[in-house]
């Protein structure tokens, strides 16, 4: 059974053609494609030799081993374009993602869905995704244990697209998602933190923060920024 985060990327794959999971590790999300129907071939990478092994092992064991092929692979590097229609790369971070992205020059064909659900630096992430040509489709959360996640869809156009400062800081949501509004608590109470460290040495850059908490708090319905 598949972690929530790796579900829900499951769930932005299109299914047109094959699946690149990258950094594969146990290939759970791969087998989980193939399982569902979802796709009918994917394709494990994974940097080292130790998680391609233990990619094999699921796959073997769940019958879908024909399915899949396993590479070796530092990112996309070594990642053949036919027929690939989406990449997945989660678990690592922001930079990382980026770096990855970047490298490969076959992402850059509009029918290739990235789906991407970073660990950290997800405001870097978002900015280089809209600075480097690439439109961010949509943004889901979900939430396992104590922890939120951010699973991102992107996919490249060849134009710069502008974020405002919530959307580089807290994403393009769904707002009426209730998963999403707690998120949007959960920032709002970081966010009061930095405000009241900055307020009184850096106001500048405090009242940006104060921007970006009020726009959550018309969105969730929290009623504190005016008492600050």
């Amino acid at each position: 059974m598949l972690t929530k985060r790796l579900a829900m990327c499951a769930s932005l794959v299109s299914g047109d053609g094959i699946a690149c999971d990258v950094g594969t590790d146990h290939a759970y999300l791969a087998a989980e494609l193939l399982k569902s129907g979802i796709c009918k071939r994917v394709i494990a990478s994974d940097i080292a030799q130790g998680p391609l092994s233990a990619a094999k092992r699921t796959l073997t064991q769940t019958g879908f081993i024909d399915n899949a092929e396993l590479i070796l692979s530092d990112g996309l590097l070594n990642i053949p374009a036919d027929g690939v229609t989406d990449v997945v790369i989660a678990g690592m971070g922001g930079e990382t993602i980026a770096h990855i992205i970047g490298e490969c020059g076959w992402v850059k064909n509009n029918s290739v869905n990235l789906i991407v659900q970073p660990m950290t630096k997800i405001p870097f992430l978002r900015k280089w995704f809209c600075e480097n040509g690439f439109d961010i489709v949509c943004e889901k959360i979900v939430c396992e244990g104590r922890f939120f996640y951010t699973v991102i869809k992107a996919r490249y156009d060849g134009e710069k697209h502008e974020l405002s400062k919530f959307e580089t800081e807290i994403g393009k949501h769904d707002w009426n998602d209730n998963v999403t509004k707690e998120y949007g608590i959960f920032r709002y109470s970081q966010l009061k933190k930095i405000f009241m460290q900055l307020k009184d040495v850096k106001p500048y850059e405090a009242e940006v923060y104060k921007n970006i908490m009020q726009e959550i708090e018309s969105k969730c319905n929290i009623c504190e920024v005016e008492k600050i």
